[in-house]
């Protein structure tokens, strides 16, 4: 009997764990769980240090297909691994940033220029207001401020003794500056009004000289006024036929002047109609005139040989060619000679006579600078004694040589 509650005791021991076994394996179980969570976000954390980066500029090749880019170097992903195409970065056209550059670049230009001009004023400075300068920079609230002061003074915009230690004392600088710019750029020399520079002498010959007559010629005959029939003969040598030259003028500006302009048509016909030589009507420039005009003509008189169409104005400019060496036209630059010149090279040109053609071009050309057209005359409307015809004139034969050089 006893034997057998032995037996049975042992039994159920055997088929039962024990507490202490069941109790460790629980524990083993818990720890592999946790060993597992934490290899999970370790995995996690992993994932997310290889998380693509935002990068401020991507490569050209992905911007054209609009893809993502890590801004990788010397490849990108996308393009080393994918795409498999080359990879170029390009800086510089980033864009989104350019404001603030602009911002820092003109603030570096303001400080670069301030201190250029604090030290301009310290070397400019006399030897005993060098420390009255350094003291204003030393206790100024704005360098900016001070540096915007003395400029101002250098420019005259500023006035008032005392200002600037830099230019203290009287000066009789501004006289002169404001006699020589009255001076540059004008100057009435025989009746002509003619542009000139500053290292000219002509600019220091006194005012009466200005406004003095044409040499040689008497001042009657400066203003005389013919009848008209005696006016217009007496432009040409060539013919006395008034019949022929106003036809020839004719034709001139009914075909050559409106695709050509470079004279003022009203102020021509003005000195034309009645013999006076001006500015604005020459022998040599009506000879000129008549020479293209003959090339719109059937007459036989338009030739210097009636048989031979090659002659065809060729004896009117001769007499303008005698004129333009024998009067020396070109030591008195006048604005009909400008006009001349131009035209007598389009009459060589179009006789097929280039390089002659150049030459009178040329010579126009330089005469007119000699003359400012090339300068605006309107601010020198005063003191050049310019009209509203003068200034007129002044243009059309400006652009007429520039529609020539064309």
């Amino acid at each position: 009997m006893m034997n057998a509650d032995l037996t049975a005791e042992r039994s159920q021991q055997e088929s039962s764990p024990p507490v202490e076994a069941a109790e460790s394996l629980e524990t083993v179980a818990q720890s592999a769980s946790k060993g597992k969570k934490k290899s999970t976000d370790k995995d996690k954390d992993a994932g997310s240090s290889t998380k693509r980066r935002c990068v401020s500029t991507a490569c050209i090749a992905c911007r054209k297909r609009k893809s993502k880019c890590d801004g990788n170097l010397p490849k990108c992903a996308a393009c080393a691994s994918v795409y498999l195409t080359e990879c170029e970065y390009a800086p510089h056209t980033d864009h989104r940033r350019k404001g603030v550059y602009k911002k820092d670049v003109d603030a570096t230009k303001t400080k670069n220029s301030t201190l250029q001009i604090l030290i301009q004023a310290i070397l400019n400075a006399d030897e005993e207001d060098v420390m009255d300068v350094v003291h204003q920079i030393r206790t100024c609230d704005s360098l900016e401020e001070l540096a915007a002061t003395i400029e101002a003074q250098e420019k005259g915009i500023l006035e008032g003794p005392g200002d600037s230690p830099v230019f203290t004392g009287e000066s009789n600088v501004p006289q002169f500056e404001a006699e020589l710019s009255g001076r540059m750029g004008d100057l009435m020399l025989d009746g002509s009004v003619k542009f000139i520079g500053g290292t000219s002498n002509l600019i220091w010959m006194p005012e009466e000289y200005e406004h003095r007559g044409a040499p040689g010629v008497p001042a009657h005959q400066q203003v005389v006024v013919r009848p008209r029939e005696e006016a217009i003969l007496s432009w040409t040598t060539v013919t006395q036929d008034k019949e022929v030259i106003l036809h020839f003028m004719n034709m001139y500006f009914c075909w050559h002047y409106a695709f050509f302009t470079t004279l003022a048509k009203e102020l021509f016909y003005r000195d034309f109609l009645t013999g006076t030589s001006s500015h604005y009507c020459s022998h040599l420039l009506v000879n000129v005139m008549l020479a293209l005009g003959c090339h719109f003509s059937s007459r036989p008189t338009a030739r210097a040989d009636p048989d031979d169409s090659g002659t065809t104005g060729d004896h009117f400019f001769k007499e303008a060619k005698r004129l333009l060496y024998e009067n020396d036209e070109f030591a008195n630059a006048k604005l009909c000679t400008v006009q001349a010149l131009a035209l007598m090279s389009v009459r060589e040109a179009g006789c097929g006579h280039e390089s002659k053609g150049w030459v009178y071009s040329g010579m126009s050309f330089r005469m007119a600078c000699d003359l400012g057209l090339n300068v605006d005359a309107v601010p020198m409307n005063e003191i050049s004694r310019l009209n509203d015809e003068d200034i007129d004139a002044r243009r059309i034969t400006f652009w007429g040589c520039f529609l020539f050089d064309k």
